[in-house]
């Protein structure tokens, strides 16, 4: 199987090309104990992805609504019926990962992503899961009635391929999304990929600011149309916008006309009636009260315009990726057979909030069940 960083291949076996989630092997090997599952992690270890989701908490899934979370969302929800938050959180308890809820956020008791990577890697050695560590795929190919995997490290032959390597965001954890370009050549159609979940860029100088922490409401329009609304921290930085409602911006945006997008601000949200410039110190930091009375902005409704996303190497996930037309509702590639894909190598992401990772185990939970 082959996940963002990792393969997993066998001898006459399933094989999954590099994917972030080592554990996408686990179901497999549990639910069919007789195949040989070995992982190609592009990575010196596994993991990787894990021990830095959520701030090092590992924020691993949401109990909470699901609409309008995913790009693609009438895609994602039947998979996430069938193997959601439930399913997962009752697995991880039963492989020693007793977990909490925050709210609608799902996180390990230990609240440490350390110990979700330990319990899958102690998981894995109990079943014998072999990883090559610090490989490359750099192709695969028919043979016979089974596929040919050719690495830096040699070539193996396995039944079947599980792609689960993620998009190209966060490249130092591995993700350089290499795989798309071996995909594109086995003609499959690859969704223009973008950051998504990620610090904006905006026209506006930004620069007095930099660093400085509100609470704002945020919302974003596309021309005079609302999009999306949201409570929560703002992170002013030297050239744009940061904080989790501006990374949930990013998320919508990346869906929609950009040079129509444009970002309200409101830097005192509880506060009803209207401030005037003189008492802004009263409600937000001085440099930013600064700022707004220099500039001639009202607290209530800040504007900026989007003029870009950051980069790959501080974005959480990545938008686009495996068109959803290339593969059967097994995962299974259409172009293919016996190819299957998992999680963000597919043209789905959602929110912040665990969404991202629920879906990553609830498609690898459901192709354990179809391989």
């Amino acid at each position: 199987i082959y996940s963002p960083n990792n393969i997993l291949a066998s001898q006459w076996e399933p094989a999954c090309l590099p994917s972030p989630w080592s554990s996408n092997s686990i179901p497999i090997k549990e639910l069919h104990p007789n195949y040989d599952i070995v992982i190609f992690e592009h990575n010196d270890k596994l993991n990787k992805k894990i021990y830095a989701t959520g701030n090092g908490k590992c924020n691993f899934a949401n109990s909470g609504n699901l609409k309008e979370k995913y790009n693609n969302n009438s895609f994602v929800l039947p998979y996430l019926n069938e193997h959601g938050y439930k399913e997962i959180s009752e697995y991880f308890t039963e492989i020693g990962i007793p977990n909490v809820l925050e709210g609608d956020l799902a996180y390990p008791m230990s609240k440490s992503a350390q110990t979700v990577g330990f319990m899958f890697e102690k998981r894995m050695k109990e079943l014998d899961v072999k990883s090559h560590l610090s490989i490359n795929v750099i192709d695969y190919k028919k043979h016979g009635n089974c596929w040919e995997i050719e690495t830096n490290n040699g070539n193996f032959i396995v039944d079947k391929i599980i792609i689960s390597c993620g998009g190209k965001s966060s490249p130092q954890l591995g993700s350089d999304g290499s795989i798309f370009s071996i995909l594109k050549s086995h003609n499959y159609q690859i969704t223009e990929m973008n950051p998504s979940l990620c610090p904006i860029k905006v026209k506006e100088n930004t620069k007095l600011v930099d660093g400085v922490r509100s609470e704002a409401n945020v919302k974003v329009f596309e021309g005079n149309e609302l999009i999306h609304e949201e409570l929560g921290e703002l992170l002013f930085k030297d050239n744009g916008l940061s904080g989790i409602v501006i990374m949930n911006a990013s998320h919508f945006i990346n869906e929609l006309n950009k040079s129509k997008v444009r970002i309200s601000i409101d830097l005192a949200p509880r506060v009803k009636e209207e401030i005037p410039a003189k008492n802004y110190l009263m409600y937000v930091q001085p440099k930013l009260a600064k700022y707004l009375d220099s500039n001639k902005l009202n607290i209530h409704n800040v504007v900026f315009n989007f003029k870009g996303f950051y980069d790959y190497a501080n974005s959480h996930v990545t938008c686009g990726g495996v068109a959803l037309d290339n593969v059967t509702n097994d995962l299974e590639s259409k172009i293919e057979k016996g190819v299957y894909f998992l999680g963000e190598a597919l043209d789905i992401n959602g929110m912040c909030g665990g969404y991202n990772m629920m879906w990553c185990f609830a498609s690898a939970n459901h192709v354990s069940r179809k391989i």
